[in-house]
């Protein structure tokens, strides 16, 4: 069995698999790796060949000479291959569901692991959350940064610094990480999120949650946040008025797989928040948090900046990679362990998108029909 890591695309600077975890599949596989595929993230090549992996020129040795081809959303563009492939990635399918047409050829199978379900087993393969765990970290050390103020209490010859007053909108991974990353710089933090669930989880955190009455929430979604009424909608963004008025930074995270994110942040909200306020929004690949976003630009609005980074997590690409790297390890394993046996699972069942070249999978065929 011969697994290949695909280089990804320059501006992404993150690698699938690191050294690490090829000593870890090396007893159950031989693994090449595309040349220079960990370099923009501090992986040598020599250390790739240290740890017993196969460096190769280019992408099509790669795609060739494996079985199962690995690569965080490098997306295979259709290149006429002999033999069966199985290709694993993070391809936000729900999302982007164009990406799936590529796969649906003879003998290619298709893994996507946006879509692992939040099961115990699962836990250590939830690439999704180590994306979103440095997401909300890199995001309060942005809005820092950029903003005009001190996040901190200070106290000096000069006088006293008030600490910044930071609104966090969704305590998912993301959201929950940015807490702490804000209170740990000393920050006054409050956050709101539609599911009840995460209100202890907030407060463990040492910030203050918001209630907003009336949230739908649905059991099934298996821990995220569901499409909310027009009403409830109105109902929020009258109480986020009112608390984004008084904050230095806005920290945005609100997530629905496959639906653009919801509008919590108006642009009157805008208008009438703090000269020199930031809002960092990391739903912008989605549509946006915030109305005036736009992905991966910085916006000014009067003497407010919206930043709208959707590859916030590659500017520490070594550390997302090797939390990624972990997770996909974890995957791969799982998967081998499985062909071995010749029995399925929930983890294989719930994250195969495209199986022999058909589109099998339930969540994607439910929300992109036309696509599939």
């Amino acid at each position: 069995m011969n697994i290949g890591v695909l280089k990804e695309r320059a501006h992404r600077r993150l690698v699938s698999l690191t050294p690490a975890g090829v000593v870890r599949l090396r007893a159950q596989a031989e693994v090449l790796v595309q040349q220079g595929a960990g370099a923009a993230a501090g992986f040598s090549d020599q250390a790739y060949r240290d740890a017993g992996a196969l460096v190769v020129e280019s992408p099509e040795a790669v795609l060739q000479g494996a079985d199962i081809v690995l690569g965080h959303d490098s997306h295979y563009t259709g290149e006429p291959l002999k033999g069966e492939r199985t290709f694993v990635g993070f391809f936000n399918v729900l999302n982007e569901p164009a990406i799936v047409a590529n796969y649906t050829r003879p003998g290619i199978t298709l893994h996507s692991l946006d879509l692992m379900p939040r099961t115990t087993l699962a836990q250590a393969m939830d690439v999704l959350s180590s994306v979103a765990s440095i997401s909300g970290y890199q995001a309060v050390l942005l809005a820092a940064e950029r903003s005009l103020a001190t996040v901190p209490m200070i106290t000096s010859a000069g006088g006293t610094l008030r600490p910044a007053r930071f609104l966090i909108m969704g305590a998912g991974v993301a959201g929950l990480q940015a807490i702490a990353t804000a209170r740990r710089l000393g920050a006054v933090v409050k956050a709101y999120d539609v599911r009840s669930a995460a209100k202890d989880e907030v407060e463990s955190l040492g910030a203050e949650f918001i209630e907003v009455d009336g949230a739908q929430e649905d059991r099934k979604a298996g821990g995220y946040a569901v499409e909310q009424s027009a009403d409830q909608l109105e109902r929020a963004r009258v109480r986020i008025q009112q608390e984004a008025s008084e904050a230095d930074i806005i920290i945005t995270t609100a997530r629905i797989p496959g639906r653009r994110a919801p509008v919590l942040i108006t642009r009157e909200m805008v208008g009438i928040m703090k000269a020199g306020a930031v809002i960092v929004d990391l739903a912008a690949a989605t549509g946006g948090n915030c109305e005036l976003s736009e992905a991966d630009h910085t916006v000014m609005h009067g003497e407010v900046t919206i930043l709208a980074p959707t590859s916030i997590e590659c500017g520490c690409a070594h550390s997302t990679s090797f939390l990624i790297s972990n997770n996909y390890t974890a995957f791969l394993l799982h998967l081998l362990s499985q062909r071995a046996e010749q029995r399925e699972d929930e983890i294989l069942k719930a994250t195969r998108v495209v199986a022999d070249g058909t589109v099998v999978n339930e969540r994607f065929l439910a929300l992109a029909p036309v696509a599939a």
